[in-house]
């Protein structure tokens, strides 16, 4: 992964000195754990891997939010879009693009649930890829999100697709683990059993953590989220764990900077699997179709 911004037409053309600077400041406040766990940076490692071995040249960022990925992505070669539903962080990441010397106007306000929103970007569209950090656990329209993605992408280009992990709260110890054992896991089992295992498991777990939010999350499971990105029409569906957590959650209040220390260790472990109960969030690679075909097999990498 160069470091070095490529030319663009001009006047937004950075030096070779700022685009380095930038990357550079960019991929530091990612990595630098003194300022808490560093998700994101484990996160992009893997995916700019996969666009610089896929030859992308053109990425667009849906939920770019405060614009903090641009340095990253400009960094690396790449001609960088975003969407983006809230106003204030439409300008917020306007003013990053001025800042490095790119086009303003590639940020462009709409919902990603809705293709009629954001006209400038379907214009702009095929892209090679297209990154959502921080999105699908929020919208209330997943497939239509989902298809919505894959028509931004050209015949072969792939997303990106955070997800927050369902199977990490049986390692959590708290209100998620009680739910995803009452909810996912034991649904279906006799009363009495269900019953006995609440009263069991109650005491046990931080039932008020975390506390109860108006805007809840979306989970999904890792095992049986490809079957939402098939039916959305992806192929070639792998599975990227990141954000790993050394132990329980609620240890790194008590053990700080030795927690962190061991969770950013975790990270390149190579098993293929703890990633899939460690981690508290993934990304799904998937492949938008040449043609119509049957997908993939899945992958955990």
């Amino acid at each position: 992964m160069t470091a070095l911004i490529e030319a663009l037409t001009e006047p937004r053309e950075l030096s070779e000195e700022a685009s380095a600077s930038h990357a550079r400041e960019a991929w530091d406040r990612l990595a630098d754990i003194d300022t808490g766990y560093p998700a994101n940076h484990f996160a992009f490692q893997q995916m700019l891997n996969v666009l610089a071995e896929e030859g992308a040249e053109r990425v667009l960022e849906v939920g770019i939010g405060h614009g903090a990925a641009i340095p990253v992505l400009a960094g690396a070669g790449l001609q960088v879009a975003g969407l983006e539903i809230n106003d204030l962080l439409v300008e917020k990441s306007r003013a990053r693009m001025i800042e490095l010397g790119l086009d303003d106007q590639s940020v462009s306000w709409g919902d990603i649930q809705d293709s009629t929103t954001y006209p400038a970007i379907r214009r702009d569209a095929p892209f090679d890829a297209l990154i959502a950090m921080g999105v699908l656990p929020h919208v209330r329209y997943e497939k239509a999100a989902l298809e919505n993605m894959r028509a931004l992408v050209r015949p072969g280009g792939l997303v990106f697709v955070e997800c927050r992990n369902s199977l990490f709260s049986l390692i959590t110890f708290n209100r998620y683990t009680h739910e995803f054992l009452m909810d996912d896991l034991l649904h279906d089992a006799p009363a009495e059993v269900r019953q006995a295992v609440d009263a069991y498991i109650r005491p046990r777990l931080e039932m008020d953590r975390p506390p109860v939010s108006s805007h809840a999350s979306t989970f999904h499971n890792p095992l049986t989220v490809p079957e939402v990105f098939r039916a959305a029409g992806f192929e070639d569906i792998v599975i990227r764990p990141f954000h790993y957590h050394a132990g329980m959650p609620i240890l790194e209040a008590q053990l700080g900077q030795v927690f962190r220390d061991g969770s950013v260790a975790l990270e390149n472990e190579p098993s293929g699997w703890r990633g899939l109960f460690l981690c508290s969030a993934y990304v799904v690679q998937a492949r938008r179709p040449v043609a119509p075909s049957h997908a993939g097999q899945v992958n955990h990498g």
